[in-house]
Parts: structure tokens; sequence; C-alpha cells
């Protein structure tokens, strides 16, 4: 690419990623698009991924350090959104890595197409297994610009599980006006997802602010799958009920009704797996998943509206029944019964395979 093309600023929070991050630094110094800036936010990592950021930073003048106590992720990128002056901006988990070609392909449709948003496509890495074409699906159209008001009159209800469209901003490159603008107005960056659901988080926050978006098949981005999205415990994985939280007001905010039920279900689906994994991993007996249950639902905003919801519109959903009455002992026998069909399931077994060997052969 020309020296007068647009700098590119990608942004990478890190955090306690010695395993990959060298992986994922490599990836982005190597990019064939030269016109960017890399600012790597280390979040307090207490292992040796500041002294690979040093490293590399001392070899390519292009890495801007900012170190920092831990916030956590969303946090973190602010700080590099705030630190960053591209007119352009991908993000990058630490522990990804991207296409050499990455940045080029997005400019390219950027620059071409004039837009303020390019989402790529992604591969899924499991260890030694690379899944290509990861989240290719999907109503959002490729090659094709999509404007307001059709762009969130037509895509705003992906974001609580309507319809479907990647909604990971990660593989994806956007105009930094546009992120501006949304940090002004809302609150892009949030405090109370530290890490499961921060990209789902921003991107829905950001996604009103956008005047147009492009969508390539093209792949760009290596998710690392196995860490805390995955079938392994987190213990961010109640952000994903604040986050339950936020989409209702959003829902309520545009009044988007059709969008009610989904976001229920879903967040139905969310406290029967975070009950799953206390069990599988041993993190809480009976009474401790019951005691989860009764904080969990006394707390949350969106449980009084999810059923009244309900009451009005029957479901067959026996989890969310089992929840409107509170009968928190069936709770835990239907989340212990979905556990234990999970983990004898034929998927489940290859990935813990997959897994094994890869953490063997340190992939």
């Amino acid at each position: 690419m020309a020296d007068n093309q647009p700098l590119v600023s990608i942004i990478i929070p890190l955090y306690n990623q010695e395993r990959y991050f060298e992986k994922c630094i490599r990836s982005v110094c190597n990019q064939t698009y030269k016109n960017i800036e890399i600012i790597v936010v280390n979040d307090g990592s207490t292992d040796r991924s500041p002294h690979i950021l040093e490293k590399w930073a001392a070899k390519d003048n292009r890495i801007k350090v900012i170190n920092k106590q831990n916030e956590g992720v969303i946090a973190a990128r602010r700080d590099g959104l705030q630190n960053s002056t591209g007119e352009f901006v991908t993000p990058l988990d630490s522990d990804d890595y991207l296409h050499k070609d990455a940045v080029k392909i997005l400019a390219g449709h950027m620059i071409s197409n004039n837009v303020d948003a390019v989402l790529g496509s992604m591969a899924q890495v499991l260890g030694f297994v690379k899944r290509s074409h990861y989240y290719s699906g999907g109503s959002f159209p490729f090659y094709q610009v999509v404007k307001q008001p059709e762009l969130f009159e037509k895509y705003y209800l992906n974001f609580f599980g309507k319809g479907y469209f990647p909604i990971m901003m990660c593989g994806g490159l956007f105009r930094k006006s546009a992120i501006d603008k949304a940090m002004h107005c809302t609150k892009l960056c949030c405090n109370e997802i530290t890490f499961v659901g921060d990209d789902h988080y921003a991107f829905m926050k950001l996604f009103p602010f956008l005047h147009s978006m492009y969508r390539t098949d093209e792949t760009v981005y290596y998710y690392r799958y196995g860490g805390s999205s995955s079938d392994r415990f987190s213990p961010t994985y109640p952000g994903l009920f604040f986050l339950s939280d936020e989409r209702l007001k959003l829902l309520d905010k545009y009044n988007l009704k059709e969008g009610y039920k989904s976001l229920f279900e879903e967040y139905a689906n969310c406290v029967y797996y975070h009950a799953q994994q206390l069990l599988e991993y041993n993190k809480a007996d009976k009474n401790g998943v019951i005691s989860f249950f009764k904080n969990e639902l006394d707390m949350r905003q969106l449980f009084p509206r999810m059923v009244a919801f309900f009451e009005k519109n029957e479901t067959e959903n026996i989890g969310i029944q089992l929840m409107m009455n509170r009968d928190y002992e069936a709770m835990y026998y239907h989340a212990n019964d979905l556990m234990l069909k999970r983990c004898k399931s034929i998927k489940r077994k290859c990935k813990n395979i997959v897994f094994a060997v890869s953490d063997f052969l340190g992939i």
C-alpha cells in the first residue's frame, strides 16, 4: 500500500497470555499493510507477557505500550482507544492472531466503499485444529454496502438473538470518528463486564452510530477457541448476566418488542450454562448452585420482566418454567441433567481430546 494510505490503529488488551501473545504480536508486526500503530495495553499482567511485549517493542517502533493496573479488557480497550490516532481502528485479542493481509483487506474495502465499518470472516483455531470461515453465515450480505436506516432497522435485532450476523468486533475495522461519537454519547466502555461479553457489549453500543457497513467473506482473523468462552470454566462468565440487563434497556429505548422473547431465552440458557459449569468443575455443590440461582434471580433487573412476558406468552421451555416458579431444587436437577448430557456428548469428548493434546504439545 502507498505511504499516503490511512493510519490504522490495532488495539490489543494484554493480560497473562505468555503462551499465545508471541504469535499474536508477530502477526501484527508482519502485516502487509505497513501504515499501522500497534497499541498494546498491558492490563497488569503477572506472567511473562510484558517481557515478550518489551522485546517486540524494542524491534518495532510502531508499538505503543500502555502499562496499567488490572481493570479488565473493556477498560484496557478504552485506554487503547483514547490513545489511538488512526483514522481506522481494529481490536485484537492477545490470544488470537491476524492473517498477514488482514489490515490490507479490511482497509481496502473501507476505502473503496467509503463505509464506517468492514466485517471480515473469522477462522476458529481449536488447538491443532483450524475451522475456516467460522461465523461465515448469517443474514448480513457479503460484498454489499448497507446504509442507515436499513442498517439499524434490519440488523440491530441480531444483537438480541433475533436473526444473525457476527456480533464480535474482532475481525472488523471501524472508523475512529464513529467510535469517538459513540464514546461521547453512550457508555461504550463498561467496567462491569470484565471479559466474557465484552465484544458483544461494545459492538451493540457502537452499532447505532455507524452510518454504513460492509462485509467480506475473506478470512482475516484467527480466533483461538479454548479459553474463557469455551467449555472450560470461566469465572467471568456472569458478566453475560449484566449484559442481559443492558440489552433489555436498549430494547426498551428503541422500542424493539420483537427482541424480548429471544433475549429472555438466551438469559435463561446462560444461567443454566453457568450452573452446569459450577457443577462440572466442582466450583459448587447442590446448595451452592441453588444459592447461585437465588442470588441471580433476586438481583437481576431483567427477571421480573421475563416473568411478566412469559405469563402473557406461553413457553414450552422447561428451564424457564422452573425459573418463573422459583423452584430452585428442580432448577438444580435440570442443570445437572443438562451438564451430564453435555459431558457425554461425542462433540464434547472430541473437544476434550483436542484440548488435552494441544495442552501437552503447548499449542
